[in-house]
């Protein structure tokens, strides 16, 4: 997932390509979780990640939470349309994982806007990913999240350079 990920932002491949690519990677991910599960693959980290509320679209959504699955990092899915208190349900669970939030329409931006504040406020050391096609850098910055990615495999690449930090 890593190559059609960097082919994908290099406007190699488009999403077809990355849907295809991502059902077989869920495939193969079946038969490859015991291996998760044993410790034989080590897992880097957590995301949790969801489309923020008032929005329903996931195929973005779900082609991170496939790729940085791929990539050794265990997923917490909270799915659609998700209000911060489940935001903060999940970090309650799981205080030392990434957030990542989707939002594929400009109406629900403002929610997100919201709901990563939330995040700030409850869990000011928790590191926030916002995505999305109406989204761009100056937004997260404007709303206080962390980092802004335009696609699965730079949220990843970031994801493995804040896990190697973070482990020295």
């Amino acid at each position: 997932m890593e190559r059609i990920g960097t082919k994908f932002r290099e406007n190699r491949v488009f999403v077809p390509q990355v849907l295809m690519s991502a059902k077989a990677m869920n495939c193969g991910m079946m038969h490859l979780k015991k291996f998760f599960v044993d410790g034989t693959v080590a897992h880097k980290g957590k995301l949790i990640i969801g489309t923020v509320e008032g929005d329903l679209h996931d195929i973005g959504k779900n082609l991170v939470s496939m790729i940085a699955e791929g990539n050794g990092y265990e997923i917490i899915d909270l799915g659609v349309d998700v209000p911060a208190t489940k935001f903060i349900e999940a970090l309650q669970d799981h205080p030392s994982a990434f957030v990542g939030m989707s939002a594929l329409l400009t109406t629900t931006m403002a929610n997100m806007a919201v709901i990563n504040q939330t995040i700030k406020q409850a869990f000011p050391e928790v590191i926030t990913f916002v995505g999305g096609a109406p989204l761009n850098r100056e937004f997260a910055q404007k709303i206080g999240a962390d980092h802004y990615t335009d696609g699965p495999q730079e949220m990843v690449e970031i994801l493995d350079k804040l896990t190697i930090n973070n482990a020295s």
